[in-house]
């Protein structure tokens, strides 16, 4: 059985627009996970991701164009 591909397709250093962004492409109907690259000592340093399937990727950047 092959696992779904995930791609990036939103980052930020800031926690709390990421979540709003995974709750806009949840509500599409859209999978989504977070990726948390931040340094685990300050979370000063790096990048939160959300990636999604990606055979959804054009779906999800539509949806993250139109909730700005």
């Amino acid at each position: 059985m092959n696992e779904p591909r995930w791609v990036s397709v939103y980052d930020s250093h800031e926690e709390y627009t990421v979540h709003i962004k995974k709750l806009a492409l949840e509500d599409a109907g859209i999978p989504v996970t977070i990726f948390d690259q931040r340094d685990s000592s300050y979370n000063a340093f790096g990048y939160i991701y959300l990636h999604v399937p990606a055979e959804l990727k054009e779906k999800a950047l539509k949806v993250l164009e139109e909730e700005t």
